[in-house]
């Protein structure tokens, strides 16, 4: 072999050994976007933490360090009844969207026509395309004393007056409930959709009946499916407000609505406090929900 040859192997050798140490770079540049986001949310939290031990006098943040504001939180009956009542919130809505969501998503799941699918599809889903706010107001307007609701129960025999259904809990609940309600259908129907079709003959040929077969075979499978829409849907109510603000009437009070009152007065130590309370709530609902996924997860495994 000529000295060119040689050479020009050489170079080629030289550039698939380049190329070889650049490969593994790739996927960590992949990463550089959320990356930079998670700094940022980390950086966030740091400043939230920093400030929740500062103290707050005359619209003005003290410098120095203390646990006045968290003491002053942690200590207040009037603060933890609205925790209660965010947890409480959390916890009605999640219950009644699941219960709702889960036979949607069973139906939608079990049809078979391409049109009839999308169709249904399209006026699920279409109100994720409309504006929060503009959704709470339909419900102002829908709940209202003159609103379409109450006027159909007037007319049954056993109701004389207008039930008040907004500027309370239970307005509030039925709008969340509502807006919601396609997060919990999501996992239930991807989850719905991978169960084996023959599963429920299975169950029959054994000679269980329909509601046991479902309460055996079926649910089971679609525990993941449950536990994650019960995440997404708890989470989000929590951290709702602009619904409990329109629909409560200053009368029902979360933690959200605190972080923003006391950001906007200047507070930023108490909502920095607010703020990490929050999201302990969070977490810690996470957690119990991710403790009951492993817990399915390794009774299928036994």
């Amino acid at each position: 072999m000529t000295a060119s040859g040689v050479a020009t192997r050489a170079r080629r050798r030289a550039r698939w050994s380049l190329r070889g140490r650049a490969r593994p770079v790739v996927p960590y540049l992949l990463l550089l976007p959320s990356g930079l986001v998670l700094l940022l949310f980390l950086a966030a939290l740091i400043l939230l933490l920093i400030y929740s031990f500062k103290d707050y006098t005359s619209i003005v943040i003290e410098p120095g360090w203390t646990i006045g504001t968290w003491k002053h939180f942690l200590t207040s009956r009037f603060y933890w009844s609205i925790v209660w009542e965010t947890v409480e919130l959390g916890l009605v809505v999640t219950g009644v969207t699941l219960l709702i969501a889960y036979p949607t998503a069973w139906v939608l799941a079990q049809i078979r026509n391409r049109a009839l699918s999308t169709i249904c599809y399209i006026v699920l889903f279409s109100p994720l395309l409309v504006s929060v706010v503009v959704r709470s107001y339909g419900w102002l307007l829908l709940l209202g004393n003159r609103g379409l609701v109450n006027d159909e129960l007037v007319r049954l025999p056993w109701v004389h007056a207008p039930i008040q259904l907004v500027f309370n809990f239970t307005g509030v609940a039925i709008a969340l409930v509502h807006i919601l309600l396609p997060f919990a259908i999501f996992p239930l129907l991807s989850v719905l959709r991978q169960l084996p079709p023959n599963v429920r003959e299975a169950a029959a040929d054994l000679g269980a009946p329909p509601w046991l077969a479902f309460w055996r075979v079926i649910l089971p499978l679609t525990l993941p499916g449950v536990v994650a829409a019960a995440q997404i849907v708890f989470t989000l109510t929590v951290s709702a407000w602009v619904t409990t603000v329109l629909l409560g009437g200053g009368r029902v009070l979360v933690v959200a609505k605190l972080v923003y009152d006391n950001i906007s007065n200047l507070n930023w130590p108490l909502g920095a406090v607010e703020s990490l309370i929050l999201l302990a709530i969070t977490l810690v609902a996470l957690a119990i929900s991710s403790r009951l996924s492993r817990a399915i997860y390794l009774g299928r495994e036994a």
